[in-house]
C-alpha cells in the first residue's frame, strides 16, 4: 500500500475516533445561549400534543420566570390536576447555559414505587426543554424511551416492596382470621 494512503487512513480514522469520543461525552443539558435568551425561550414555548389513548391533548407551558430560572405547568386533561415542574438554569461558561428540570423529587425517598412515580415527571418536561432550545419538534418516542429507563432502573425495589406488602396483608390476614376462631 501506498504510504500517503495509509498515513490518510490513519489520519480519518484518529479523527473519526476524536469525534465520537467527544460526541460520547457531550453534556445534552448544557446549551448555546444567555441564561436571558434560554428563559425567553422556555417562556414563549408551549408544546400540545394529542393524548396516547385519543381522549384530549397534553399541554405544556410556562407561567414565567422563577428564581432557578423558568416554571412549567403541564396538564394531561382538563380534569387532571396541574403538574409543576422549576426548570433550573446556571451559567456554564460564556454564553452558554445548563439547563435541568427540577420537578421536586427526592432521589433519597424510602419508597421505590414513590421515588419512581416522581421520576416519571421529568421526562416530558424535560423533552420539552430540549425541543425549544434545540429548536426541533417535540418527541414521544424520546419521552417513551426515557420513562422506560426509569421504571426499569426502580423496576427490582418495586418488586420487592410490592412483595412485602403483600406478604404483610396476608399476615395481617391470617392474624385476624385466627384471632375470630
Amino acid at each position: 500500500m501506498d504510504a500517503r494512503l495509509i498515513s490518510t487512513l490513519g489520519a480519518l480514522g484518529l479523527a473519526g475516533g476524536y469525534i465520537a469520543y467527544d460526541a460520547s461525552n457531550s453534556d445534552p443539558t448544557i446549551y448555546p445561549y444567555s441564561r436571558q435568551q434560554a428563559q425567553t425561550m422556555l417562556v414563549a414555548a408551549k408544546t400540545t400534543l394529542p393524548r396516547r389513548d385519543n381522549s384530549g391533548q397534553i399541554e405544556i407551558w410556562s407561567t414565567g420566570r422563577s428564581s432557578k430560572g423558568v416554571m412549567l405547568n403541564m396538564k394531561y386533561s382538563s380534569r387532571a390536576p396541574l403538574i409543576t415542574c422549576d426548570v433550573a438554569i446556571t451559567d456554564a461558561g460564556p454564553d452558554k447555559v445548563r439547563v435541568v428540570p427540577d420537578c421536586g423529587a427526592d432521589p433519597k425517598q424510602e419508597s421505590a414505587i414513590n421515588r419512581t412515580s416522581n421520576e416519571l415527571r421529568v421526562p416530558m418536561f424535560a423533552e420539552h426543554v430540549e425541543a425549544t432550545l434545540n429548536k426541533r419538534e417535540f418527541s414521544r418516542e424520546r419521552v417513551s424511551r426515557k420513562e422506560v429507563a426509569i421504571t426499569f432502573k426502580n423496576l427490582n425495589e418495586m418488586q420487592k416492596e410490592a412483595l412485602q406488602t403483600y406478604a404483610d396483608e396476608q399476615r395481617l390476614l391470617h392474624d385476624a382470621y385466627s384471632t375470630k376462631r
